[in-house]
């Protein structure tokens, strides 16, 4: 029984011996008590108690037991109202000032349950719940908490909380400038996919912490394009001189064996660079997915100095053409020079992969024989290949493509003569006839040239008398092959019981019961299957 020690006492022991579950019910028991709480006392000893009782579910070693905190938070602090003057409203206000010093550890608990339930419980005081979280570790605990709701993780999850939740412009502009500070290789990703910013302010940021490939996409988006993709190609080059110093520092035994590794007809290109290198290959490979992104966005169109689409491509090709004479390769020992090579060869393939859907083949060729006619055809021997094995490809690949259109329409038609000759029966009247005039064994059918289809002539459509008159022609031959064809004497009865796989139809037909001929069967359109013997 509780009387029978002191609460204070036996909370302490256990907190010194580091019995969590046994100290957060003592703890609930004091912060759950919601008798006689309206004096200042009390409520300051159960906000105390609360608090506690938070500390306890995160300290505990259990990942899924630490994360019922957020259900006893919000049993707790449910029907919080910030303007409520009754003393149990501000001992609820007491309880939810625990929780705004506690948010920090909730959102590295986990940032998504932390936002929904400021979504359920907090929603009035977003701001406050967002500066709570401004000190003490450069703003990352911000960042945690605004990331599900900013990238619409909550949301997914949960549509009424993500909906509650509305963030303002300038709550999007915090998020990014955190991004900026904290993981800048994401603010490129979040400005393609978002618009809900001001590109002016975002400039700002990206330029003051040097986010190249972010703030070429704002300039993008203000219309300046040239000066978008020369600051791509400025980046491109200062990463490609430290992925050449990087590579310096290797050794050669190191290096030597890597490229043996993979064998002398094999590249061993940015993927399979080691560890610390492969870091600034894909720096390079990044920042040049982002100029050919930029390239194909403004294909075929002509920006502010009249430059063609086509030309942005070709400015990327000499950068990475000319990239061994920057680079001095020429100065670098063998081994390094020639892992060098086999990055912008990477490079140069993946370029030409992106430029084969953009740009026509003629115009590439007059770009590499007129800019290129003095020079040896081992210097362009890479881009060569690079053009003509990707030609190739795209070539194999729309042939291959046209050969299954062509056997896909060989077999369309093939089904549809096999419908036709089977008369096979159609799941919908395609020309919208009634079936009283389908019935009708005094309506004229004909087929229509245009539309393919058949019309009625008691109807009041409009029919060719052609038309007509050959139709006419066409049953009266029918019901004379008919009539002749009831004189023959049927074969014996008998005679036909031997014969398996014969249908009800042709039995009739050779014991000389004939079907009438159907007048009101319509030309064109697909009916029930029925045999009706030769013509």
């Amino acid at each position: 029984p509780r009387e029978s020690y002191e609460p204070d006492k036996v909370l302490a022991l256990i907190e010194r011996a580091g019995i969590h579950r046994a100290a957060l019910l003592l703890h609930q028991q004091v912060a759950s008590s919601w008798q006689d709480t309206t004096g200042a006392d009390d409520i300051e000893l159960r906000a105390r108690h609360f608090c506690s009782a938070i500390d306890c579910f995160i300290d505990d070693d259990d990942k899924e037991f630490r994360l019922e905190v957020f259900d006893y938070i919000r049993k707790e602090c449910t029907g919080f109202t910030r303007d409520s003057k009754s003393g149990e409203g501000n001992s609820q206000r007491a309880l939810a000032h625990v929780v705004y010093s506690r948010f920090r550890r909730l959102v590295r608990l986990d940032a998504l349950m932390t936002a929904r339930l400021v979504a359920e419980l907090f929603v009035e005081d977003f701001d406050v719940v967002v500066e709570s979280l401004e000190d003490g570790d450069g703003g990352e605990g911000q960042f945690l908490f605004l990331q599900p709701i900013m990238s619409g993780e909550l949301l997914e999850v949960d549509p009424v909380a993500g909906s509650v939740l509305n963030p303002s412009m300038d709550h999007h502009l915090k998020y990014l400038s955190l991004m900026a500070k904290l993981h800048p290789e994401q603010v490129y990703e979040y400005l393609s996919k978002h618009d809900n910013y001001r590109a002016e302010d975002a400039l700002k940021l990206c330029e003051q912490y040097q986010i190249a490939d972010a703030s070429a996409y704002l300039l993008e988006r203000m219309g300046n394009i040239s000066s978008a993709l020369q600051l791509i190609l400025q980046t491109l080059e200062g990463r490609l001189m430290a992925l050449k110093r990087t590579l310096r520092g290797m050794e050669l035994n190191m290096l030597n064996h890597h490229l043996l590794r993979f064998g002398p007809n094999k590249d061993a290109g940015i993927n399979q660079l080691p560890n610390k290198q492969a870091q600034e290959g894909e720096g390079v490979q990044r920042i040049l997915v982002v100029a050919l992104d930029l390239c194909e966005r403004n294909s075929g169109s002509y920006n502010s100095q009249a430059e063609h689409g086509s030309q942005l491509w070709f400015n990327v090709l000499d950068r990475l053409i000319n990239a061994k004479g920057f680079l001095r390769l020429a100065n670098e020992q063998r081994e390094h020079a020639r892992m060098m090579e086999q990055v912008l060869n990477d490079l140069l393939r993946l370029t030409m992969q992106r430029m084969v859907s953009n740009v026509p083949l003629l115009d590439l060729v007059r770009k590499v024989t007129s800019d290129h006619s003095g020079s040896r055809l081992a210097e362009l021997r890479e881009m060569v290949m690079s053009l003509v094995g990707t030609y190739r490809f795209e070539l194999n690949l729309f042939t291959k493509a046209a050969d299954a259109f062509h056997e896909d329409i060989a077999s369309m038609k093939n089904s549809r003569a096999d419908l036709v000759k089977k008369a096979a029966s159609v799941a919908k009247n395609h020309l919208n006839i009634p079936q009283d005039d389908l019935n009708s064994d005094e309506s004229t059918f004909f087929i229509d040239g245009e539309t393919k289809g058949i019309v009625f002539d008691s109807n009041g459509t409009q029919s060719s008398k052609q038309t007509q008159s050959g139709l006419k022609q066409t049953l009266s031959r029918l019901r004379d092959r008919r009539q002749a064809s009831s004189n023959t004497r049927p074969l014996p009865e008998s005679s036909w019981n031997d014969v398996g796989a014969i249908s009800e139809t042709d039995r009739k037909y050779h014991e000389g019961r004939l079907e009438p001929v159907v007048y009101q069967h319509a030309v064109g359109i697909l009916g029930e299957a029925h045999h009706r013997g030769r013509l």
